[in-house]
């Protein structure tokens, strides 16, 4: 394990420099729980450009939500019912709720612990992707350029 700026990151993600990174910010964009603002400054770190560490994390943890939404999309919902004990009243009221604005909670998606697994439930109950994907994009990058600046701005 490897240290940077209060984070533990896996020492070979940062040894393959933009892949690593783009792996990196991939996975953390999916179900798996893992620190790629700390990837990103790595790769930073590596004098890689900024534009081109922000638009690498950016991509590959942008793939890493869309994954998260195919997988809500294409989950069972007679299994999620039963393990939930989900009645069909309440599944119409969250449906009604979401089809109405829960494609802006794309926006949100960066938000570690919490944006990843919403993703997929949107995917469950159907948001509009194409929407959706515009509002993830603009999170995401927001998130990775507001890590990235701060930390430039740190280093003075």
């Amino acid at each position: 394990m490897y240290v940077l700026a209060g984070f533990f990151i896996p020492m070979n993600f940062i040894a393959w420099g933009l892949i690593g990174l783009f792996g990196g910010s991939f996975i953390a964009g999916s179900l798996i729980p893992m620190p790629s603002e700390g990837l990103a400054i790595g790769a930073y770190e590596l004098n890689y450009d900024f534009w081109t560490v922000l638009i690498v994390a950016t991509l590959g943890n942008f793939l890493g939500g869309l994954t998260n939404y195919w997988i809500g999309y294409k989950s069972n919902s007679e299994g999620l019912k039963k393990h939930f004990k989900l009645s069909e009243e309440k599944i119409a009221k969250w449906e009604r709720h979401f089809s109405k604005g829960g494609v802006w909670l794309g926006l949100l998606s960066w938000i570690p612990f919490l944006g990843d697994p919403m993703v997929a439930v949107l995917g469950f109950f159907k948001v509009p992707l194409r929407a959706l994907s515009v509002l993830m994009l603009i999170g995401k990058f927001g998130r990775y350029f507001v890590v990235l600046w701060l930390y430039q701005v740190s280093l003075g």
